[in-house]
């Protein structure tokens, strides 16, 4: 956040600027709705929830009661969503004088964005209703940027680290022959950084960066949801709520959005070697409370140069597809390989949209 700070105040140090009495800031990216890079974890907090091959395999043998796995996550970002609407990077850009300023121009834009996320994920059995697993990210991330100001026309800032350990309780609420359902509760750790600094318009030198640049949340968050799960002889399915809420504020004076996620998959489960199936998810998450101050500029009609720096341009709702299989590579390990793209989204705004979502993960138990 300093560093955005830092930009901005910069970007004033510049004559441009100085010629329009308009501060410039530094931007960033945007996530699903538009959010920090811990968020790319999302999908490593639902390998939290539904990573019950630990409990099915525990069930075959009480020898085997530790569960390991890492997953690689990928997503990018290239255009911007107003509510439902679409926009182009030259819609969101303010061009200068010349063009009216709104509160949905900016005189810097985030245009592509590239996450990636690397999780290792540690399970352990107690017994055949109760099980702890607990997820290491190291989240990278870049983002392309066009700006009006001189010097900073095309600009990159990239932010890399560990992310927010996740650690969650699995609890078997109750089974049939065929069926289970699962109770999770989990806790976030925030080791993830919320300082990340970088060069900026806003002045020489690094400054701290917008909220979509920080590594973490801040905050301890706590996710919670439950798993349906319906086991049979050719196709295996189910469905799951996920909760994440924020307590409390970070040392920045804000939290980021709570989010609510609702998710239903089908498998085809008759083969050997390969298990393909599909799943659709539908996502929310509020806007940013709070704020960090160090973000605006001097300008109290437009105290917001990008939209990354705007609390009320977080959050919405989307609705997304992904299609996925599992691969038995070997006794007791499986690789899976799954691509999603979202399929309709309301976005509070202007904000970046997901463009697609790709993961590559491998687990066994021993």
């Amino acid at each position: 956040m300093k560093k955005a700070h830092r930009v901005l105040e910069g970007c004033l140090r510049v004559a441009f600027i100085r010629a329009l009495i308009l501060p410039l800031a530094c931007a960033s990216y945007g996530a699903w709705s538009q959010t920090v890079p811990s968020d790319l974890v999302d999908v490593s907090i639902e390998d939290l929830f539904s990573a019950n091959v630990v409990t099915e395999d525990a069930r075959a043998s009480d020898q085997r009661k530790w569960y390991l796995a890492y997953r690689y996550g990928r997503a990018e970002f290239d255009e911007y969503r107003l509510g439902t609407r679409k926009l182009s990077y030259e819609d969101v850009l303010w061009s200068g004088p010349s063009e009216q300023r709104t509160g949905s121009n900016y005189p810097v834009v985030p245009t592509k964005i590239q996450q990636e996320v690397h999780s290792v994920l540690l399970g352990y059995q107690y017994s055949h209703s109760l099980s702890a697993r607990v997820s290491i990210p190291f989240i990278k991330q870049s983002t392309d940027h066009v700006s009006i100001v001189p010097g900073y026309d095309e600009f990159n800032i990239s932010s890399d680290g560990v992310g927010d350990v996740l650690a969650v309780v699995d609890y078997e609420l109750s089974r049939t022959v065929n069926s289970a359902w699962h109770g999770v509760f989990g806790l976030s750790i925030p080791t993830g950084s919320i300082d990340e600094e970088g060069d900026t318009p806003r002045a020489p030198g690094d400054q701290q960066l917008p909220y979509t640049m920080q590594i973490g949340s801040g905050t301890w968050d706590l996710p919670l949801g439950i798993t349906y799960k319906k086991y049979g002889q050719h196709f295996s399915g189910g469905s799951d709520m996920l909760a994440v809420i924020r307590t409390g504020d970070n040392d920045r004076d804000y939290h980021l959005g709570h989010k609510f996620t609702w998710g239903g998959w089908v498998s085809f489960t008759g083969g050997e070697l390969l298990e393909p199936g599909v799943r659709f998810s539908y996502r929310w998450q509020g806007e940013i409370s709070g704020e960090d101050l160090s973000l605006r500029v001097p300008n109290p009609t437009y105290p917001y140069p990008a939209p990354v720096v705007d609390p009320t341009a977080f959050g919405g709702q989307q609705l997304d597809l992904a299609v996925y299989v599992d691969v038995k590579v070997a006794p007791r390990w499986n690789l899976r390989v799954e691509y999603g793209q979202p399929l309709w989204l309301d976005l509070n705004g202007p904000q970046s949209a997901e463009k697609y979502q790709f993961s590559l993960g491998v687990s066994t138990v021993f």
